[in-house]
């Protein structure tokens, strides 16, 4: 008599292998939705950092400017904006843009960074990321910034 599988256990192995690669797919999916989330609040919180240091060290984004008056970050809820102050008028060192299913919807307006950091007016101190991706099922990342500028990053998701 020959020793080989049946259709039936075939099947069964064949159903079993195809609902473990289905779970992973989806778990993959919303691991690499959750790193994109947290990959675009790290970089709004490097041009938090980089117009805070310029500020601080009075780097004049343009070297004919007399009377500089700071840098901004400007958000809106699908992009934010590097701005360069000279003489009450603020010009556009750098856009940034959000990918898809990912919008800012708390911190939207603007941070200014005086020469110094004198007085920085902040319009709040939360920014919030939202990944609104099926697999994520609607996960949220927040930025802090202090009174005095300390800009820190909440790696850990919350649900919103």
């Amino acid at each position: 008599m020959k020793k080989s599988f049946t259709l039936i256990e075939l099947l069964v192995v064949i159903s079993v292998t195809l609902i473990f690669l289905g779970i992973s797919l989806v778990q993959y999916n919303t691991y690499t939705e959750q790193a994109k989330l947290k990959n675009q609040a790290k970089k709004i919180v490097d041009v938090l950092e980089l117009a805070k240091k310029k500020a601080l060290n009075g780097d004049l984004f343009d070297k004919t400017c007399t009377d500089f008056i700071g840098y901004k970050v400007t958000v809106s809820s699908s992009s934010y904006s590097l701005l360069f102050g000279c003489v009450s008028i603020y010009s556009a060192v750098q856009n940034y843009s959000l990918p898809t299913n990912i919008t800012l919807t708390l911190g939207i307006g603007d941070f200014n960074f005086p020469p110094l950091m004198n007085n920085p007016d902040f319009i709040s101190n939360t920014i919030r990321l939202k990944n609104s991706s099926i697999s994520t099922a609607n996960k949220c990342i927040d930025i802090s910034i202090s009174v005095i500028g300390i800009v820190e990053l909440n790696e850990t998701l919350i649900s919103c």
